[in-house]
């Protein structure tokens, strides 16, 4: 006779073994996915819920609409701080560059770069993770956003943007989270237009 440990030492390695199968039929999938390309093209504005960086071809999708999309999935976000880093009197050496155009004639697009130094003191820096929660209390998806003010439009004034650093690692969780949650790499990217900036760049 087999005994009952050997018999269940031979179902978990079944188990083991046994396919991982879809919870979701390819015609339904086909049809959230036109569910949810029906929301984006219907419920959302161009340039004020997702928008194009310049130098990029996927959209970006910004908080407004990430707002949007999980009220239309009946979900919210929740949030919770990972780690954080907080030295009021660090000091920090930071450069900026900026462009400075020629305009030596009309449509001149030549330039030049000119630098600035500078100390500042303080760095905070905040790691969130967002967890987007339905209605029944289902956890659809997360996703973690970081924001410190050694970031470019930050670092020459850190002690007076705590609470902007706290929010936009925020901000980009929470944009990250409906991107995972929603399955949406398809049509936009992570939002990075208020980490963008053209016209400056930095060295620590």
């Amino acid at each position: 006779n087999v005994k009952m440990s050997e018999v269940a030492v031979l179902e978990e390695k079944l188990t083991e073994l046994s396919l991982i199968r879809p919870v979701a039929s390819p015609k339904e999938l086909i049809l959230y996915h036109e569910d949810m390309r029906q929301v984006i093209s219907s419920s959302l504005r161009e340039g004020v819920d997702y928008g194009t960086i310049p130098g990029t071809q996927t959209p970006t999708l910004k908080k407004p609409g990430a707002e949007k999309i999980c009220i239309a999935f009946g979900s919210s976000p929740r949030y919770e701080m990972v780690s954080s880093e907080i030295d009021h009197d660090q000091e920090i050496k930071w450069q900026k560059r900026k462009k400075k155009w020629n305009n030596a004639y009309k449509g001149d697009k030549t330039f030049v770069w000119e630098s600035e130094d500078g100390i500042s003191y303080g760095i905070y820096r905040y790691l969130y993770r967002c967890k987007i929660i339905r209605s029944d209390g289902r956890i659809l998806g997360e996703g973690q956003g970081v924001c410190s003010t050694l970031e470019t439009k930050y670092v020459d004034r850190p002690r007076d943007c705590e609470n902007n650093v706290c929010k936009m690692a925020q901000k980009r969780a929470f944009v990250a989270a409906t991107l995972n949650a929603f399955g949406l790499s398809d049509c936009f990217t992570q939002d990075m237009e208020d980490g963008y900036h053209d016209h400056d760049t930095y060295d620590i």
